[in-house]
């Protein structure tokens, strides 16, 4: 019985660790004629962050495969004192290289933002920090397109 219950742990432990995103950083290369994806950031009315420094990551994913860890392409930090604001991401060239599994040529790619941000500035993220407003609209992205929008709130 301790044996099953050891075994379960660990699938379950597994199972958690296959869709979490992987965190391997690839920050892009100024030199490398990277491009910008502009990101337009709105919502969270009324929210002043007393905390102005937050990072936006990038991943990528197989748009046709189920239950695998998203890849990081880039991250950057930011300062930003009031909402709304719009930032230039930088995505390198070659993107879908980035992403593992590896992605061949013509199939279809997922893009879609985070963000990390303790905007109450009280050294954690938590309640009264801005978040992503999912709820409005998963935050995919379309790396070729000219602005993107993204949605905020105060977590609850």
């Amino acid at each position: 019985m301790k044996q099953f219950i050891t075994l379960m742990a660990l699938g379950a432990l597994f199972l958690t660790g296959c869709n979490a995103p992987k965190k391997e950083a690839v920050v892009a290369d100024k030199a490398s004629n990277e491009k910008n994806v502009k990101i337009e950031f709105t919502g969270a009315d009324n929210v002043i962050p007393k905390n102005a420094k937050l990072k936006v990551n990038l991943y990528g994913v197989p748009a046709n495969l189920a239950d695998v860890p998203a890849s990081l392409i880039t991250e950057k930090e930011y300062t930003q004192e009031k909402i709304p604001f719009t930032i230039e991401l930088p995505v390198p060239n070659n993107p879908e290289g980035l992403i593992k599994p590896e992605v061949k040529k013509g199939d279809p790619v997922k893009y879609y933002i985070t963000i990390n941000w303790d905007s109450n500035g009280n050294g954690v993220e938590d309640k009264g920090d801005i978040v992503i407003d999912y709820d409005k609209k998963f935050p995919t992205i379309d790396i070729n397109e000219e602005t993107q929008q993204i949605f905020l709130k105060a977590s609850k």
